[in-house]
């Protein structure tokens, strides 16, 4: 049996409720939308935020927990010391780490739901510290984590796979529950280390649950995944499966959304829309993936799509903002317009595409360089 955390003795733990049949809904990307929100500084992605502004991340814990997740994860992402020293910023690790578990174990707590926090990548590692001196650093971020009480340990944002087994090694020390999440498409990690044998690796280093998270979209996610669940298949390893993907269109070639030169500040053409998160959901339970969210650009209408989705899977289970006439467009066939009631159901949205010959593919200097001639020689104008 699981250890209890969270106040709450008699919830089901993440691998009873995996055991048991269930499939877990995560929720969104909190980093990414904390920058949005004009809370988080681009570039830096530290989440000094917790102590700063709580109420901020309290409300997006509430958003997630309302579309339908069953895990919140406390916003420590990049809260480690050296990192934190590094970019001047003046809350401790420690600090930070227990303001970001306890904002989320109280709504976890408030709304019934598990909670997490997580352990990423560490300039230890990356400035080539010893195999002891990346583990402490990964004691010191699990000390207060591990007070707080969260329910298990989340392992990602990790793009080697050398580093991901010391921080799943840590993270194994606590008792608590491992998910492990690699940070990978199809071409593996930044060493050139396989999907296959990243998965094998961190279900040999103790994870009971492997996956991916951010780096590619949803329909790349899955082809990464397809192939790590054969993999662990084919050498009787028995892992539960997670799928976190980044919540935009990205290329099909398994190059990750970094190498592209409009990534992070101008990917809004590239999200994905509510309906390819159902489709991403349905995609993934049939592909065997138990536990189902998504990283950076999931935003809170992205879980309910895919809580929604899988709702009759789930039990019956609704998210509390359910979308009361339907979730592929249900209502709409009330609108005022003839043209749009007739966009209802599945049929429409899972086949409509967008219209980028009419809307245009220019940067933005180039939209907006000739709309003063543009409006001449669509019109006449009296000046």
């Amino acid at each position: 049996m699981e250890r209890p955390g969270n106040g709450q003795p008699n919830k089901k733990g993440l691998l009873e409720r995996l055991r048991d049949g269930d499939t877990i809904i995560g929720d969104g990307g909190m980093i990414c939308e904390m920058e949005k929100r004009c809370y988080v500084q681009t570039g830096f992605w530290t989440p000094e935020v917790c102590v700063t502004h709580p109420q901020a991340v309290t409300e997006l814990h509430r958003e997630y927990a309302r579309a339908g997740a069953d895990v919140l994860q406390a916003l420590n992402f990049f809260a480690n010391e050296s990192l934190m020293q590094e970019l001047g910023i003046q809350q401790s690790v420690e600090e930070v780490n227990r303001a970001a578990c306890r904002l989320c174990r109280e709504v976890a707590e408030e709304k019934g739901l598990l909670f997490t926090a997580s352990l990423t990548a560490t300039p230890v590692f990356e400035k080539g510290g010893s195999r002891e001196e990346v583990v402490d650093s990964y004691r010191q971020q699990l000390k207060p984590i591990v007070e707080e009480r969260v329910d298990f340990i989340m392992c990602e944002w990790l793009f080697d796979i050398r580093e991901m087994e010391l921080a799943i090694g840590a993270a194994r020390e606590t008792g608590l529950p491992v998910v492990a999440c690699m940070t990978i498409g199809p071409l593996g990690d930044r060493c050139g280390v396989s999907p296959e044998q990243c998965a094998l690796r961190m279900a040999r280093a103790g994870a009971d649950v492997v996956g991916t998270n951010c780096a590619v979209g949803p329909r790349v996610c899955l082809q990464t995944l397809h192939r790590m669940r054969l993999a662990l298949q084919r050498e009787g390893l028995q892992p539960f499966l997670i799928g976190q993907p980044i919540g935009l269109r990205t290329p099909g070639d398994g190059r990750t959304m970094i190498g592209r030169p409009y990534w992070p500040l101008a990917c809004e053409p590239v999200t994905i829309t509510r309906f390819e998160a159902n489709l991403f959901a349905r995609e993934a339970y049939e592909e065997g993936i138990r536990y189902i969210g998504g990283c950076c650009h999931f935003r809170s209408y992205h879980i309910r799509a895919m809580a929604e989705e899988l709702a009759k899977e789930r039990g019956g289970r609704q998210p509390e903002a359910a979308s009361r006439l339907g979730c592929w467009g249900g209502g709409l066939d009330r609108f005022s317009e003839p043209e749009v009631q007739s966009r209802v159901g599945r049929q429409h949205w899972a086949h409509v595409a967008p219209d980028l010959h009419t809307l245009g593919d220019q940067s933005p200097a180039q939209h907006f360089a000739d709309w003063k001639s543009a409006l001449k020689r669509s019109v006449s104008v009296d000046y």
